[in-house]
């Protein structure tokens, strides 16, 4: 007899659900717009490496799937900044 053994798909190799990837992308976009126009080499009251790495840790947050609160520490950061999103 054969036994039929059933193997669930790693989770990386699972469809991406759509609302997933559009949430990746807008963070990943607030995180280039932050990269792009923060000064974080210090010479500002709002650039600083800490800051930098708070960006760094929202873009990670994201793409672990956790994008709501990477979106929201990111667009917190930009607003400091002055911008509207």
């Amino acid at each position: 007899m054969f036994a039929l053994a059933v193997v669930a798909a790693p989770a990386w190799a699972q469809a991406p659900n759509p609302a997933q990837s559009a949430d990746l992308a807008r963070c990943e976009n607030l995180y280039a717009l932050y990269a792009r126009y923060s000064n974080t080499g210090g010479e500002s009251r709002s650039g600083s490496a800490l800051s930098a790495l708070d960006a760094s840790s929202a873009l990670a947050d994201c793409r672990r799937g956790n994008t709501q609160a990477g979106i929201a520490v990111l667009e917190r950061m930009l607003r400091a900044q002055g911008f509207k999103v």
